[in-house]
């Protein structure tokens, strides 16, 4: 049964690292399936393991699809960073994007720049500088492949560059391309901005995608935040973009899951009450 309690397109993020993994993958899809999610982001240490040819199948098994492909964990996998130091480090990282870029283009989804932006311990604008003669380099490539890249916002103790939706959306506009924007998260954005429904309504032109994490970066429901003003502001300020959940696991897998589910279904259901009255 598809629920329709959801105001926006929302996906679900998570890490398929091996074979071992696929049973688990495959309830988690069939879960989704039936809350109503659209579609997921995989985190692929792996870009080989997998090809995109067999992964569109297992989804289209699942009636679910790939929304974005993440680089988290790649990037820690391999160690890579767009705003490396050295010149060697740096091309290393813009070819390992570029691989992203490919596998994207075949599954017809984006990528998601967070981590492999770089490390929390680089001077900012030398880090900033560095990262952008790096996403100048691939933007031609980007174009060509016709992939969305979305940089994510992300706090002060995971990256140097890019902690504020107001520090991306500076990065945005000198990049200038409508393929190139922003990725808000509310777990970042809960230790980063003055006020985090204000930052969204502010910089909504900037960001097509939301991830919703809560305080303790589990899934919504599973800490302290209160959604219902973070979907109360999107719809007020009518926001076309989309969502979707990301966070860590404290239970597992399927139980994180099925918990959020119901949280947002939850809060969804009072705030159309809300809209009716």
């Amino acid at each position: 049964m598809k629920h329709s309690l959801f105001p926006f397109k929302t996906g679900f993020q998570c890490v398929l690292e091996s074979r071992e993994q696929l049973p688990e993958l495959k309830q988690l899809l069939d879960l989704l399936h039936q809350e109503g999610f659209c579609g997921v982001e995989l985190n692929l240490p792996d870009l080989e393991f997998m090809k995109p040819e067999e992964l569109k199948e297992l989804l289209e098994e699942h009636q679910m699809q790939m929304n974005m492909l993440a680089t988290g964990v790649y990037a820690k996998t391999h160690g890579l960073s767009l705003s490396a130091g050295d010149p060697k480090e740096r091309k290393r990282a813009v070819d390992g994007c570029r691989k992203n870029i490919d596998y994207a283009a075949s599954m017809g989804c984006g990528i998601i720049i967070g981590f492999l932006k770089g490390g929390p311990d680089s001077d900012r604008e030398y880090a900033e500088q560095l990262f952008l003669e790096s996403m100048l380099e691939l933007k031609p490539y980007i174009e060509k492949k016709q992939v969305q890249v979305l940089i994510e916002a992300t706090n002060h103790k995971e990256a140097s560059i890019i902690r504020t939706l107001e520090e991306g959306a500076q990065i945005i506009d000198r990049l200038d391309s409508p393929l190139i924007r922003l990725l808000a998260d509310t777990y970042h954005m809960n230790i980063e901005e003055p006020s985090l429904l204000d930052s969204l309504s502010d910089y909504m032109d900037y960001y097509p995608h939301l991830h919703i994490s809560d305080d303790n970066r589990a899934y919504p429901g599973l800490g302290s935040l209160d959604f219902a003003p973070i979907y109360w502001k999107l719809m007020e300020r009518g926001y076309k973009g989309t969502l979707a959940v990301e966070g860590n696991i404290q239970k597992g897998l399927l139980d994180d899951t099925q918990a959020c589910a119901a949280y947002l279904h939850e809060t969804c259901r009072r705030l159309g009450e809300n809209l009716i009255l």
